[in-house]
């Protein structure tokens, strides 16, 4: 997708994905957790269409592995559809440029149900909704503007689902890393692509998730005045909104489209 990139604001530069998302894995069942880890920074839209990985060799050294686990893991997500191997010129692995319909294919083998929606809110109430609230206490100035700057860029992107869904997931996730907290920070990169799969089958129109897009604002607004409590509720209530969205686009959906 052209725009994905650009959906992310400024973007983060490849290198310092790997370099801070990549971390060594157990021998027992290496070459699965890899596919999932690789998949969820697909899904948290920390990778996107036409983002390159690096060769199996350098991804064997960041996870600790052999060469030969990280091409089983990549044939995990060839199979999927997730990624594409091109020859010759620029030859290397890529996350397939229409990732985002793929993801809405494997979704409707496995849709969610109506409770599995209302967990994942709660499952985020309590990661996300803490992680706003430390946001509160401990961003200063600078995490402040990248904050006004990503929810800015959720509204520009109401009208392009696509495009809303990469910069919803960069503003949650920078809430995440203001919390101070990795472990938050890496609960959200799994909550956050739990929602791109959740949403790749109800993504809805501009005018549904102008409803959350704009609870973007006072939760911004809790985290700036640093009011930790206010942020928290703004949360919830941010949470809530994406559910009321989620079921009432499940409700429509008829069984088996």
């Amino acid at each position: 997708m052209a725009g994905e990139s650009g959906a992310r604001g400024e973007g983060v530069p490849e290198a310092d994905v790997w370099s801070r998302h990549i971390r060594p894995v157990r021998a027992g069942g290496a070459a699965e957790a890899i596919a999932r880890r690789l998949g969820e920074l697909i899904g948290a839209r920390m990778l996107v269409a036409g983002d390159r990985f690096p060769s199996e060799k350098a991804l064997a050294e960041m996870f600790g592995v052999a060469p030969m686990t990280v091409r089983h893991s990549m044939a995990v997500l060839r199979e999927e559809g997730l990624v594409e191997t091109r020859r010759g010129y620029r030859g290397g692995t890529y996350v397939v440029e229409d990732v985002l319909s793929r993801m809405k294919e494997l979704v409707a083998l496995h849709p969610y149900p109506a409770d599995q929606v209302e967990e994942l809110t709660a499952w985020r109430q309590a990661v996300s909704g803490e992680a706003s609230a430390r946001a509160a206490r401990r961003a200063d100035a600078e995490g402040h503007r990248r904050l006004r700057e990503l929810a800015a860029r959720t509204h520009e992107l109401l009208p392009d689902a696509d495009g809303y869904r990469t910069a919803d997931a960069a503003f949650h996730l920078a809430i995440a890393e203001l919390s101070g907290s990795r472990r938050l920070w890496e609960a959200e990169q799994g909550i956050q692509h739990e929602l791109t799969l959740l949403l790749a089958a109800h993504p809805g129109g501009a005018e549904a998730r102008s409803t959350p897009g704009r609870l973007h604002e006072p939760l911004t607004r809790a985290i700036v005045a640093g009011d930790a409590e206010r942020a928290r509720a703004e949360f919830r209530v941010h949470a809530q909104a994406t559910l009321d969205m989620c079921l009432l686009f499940s409700r429509q959906t008829p069984v088996g489209e």
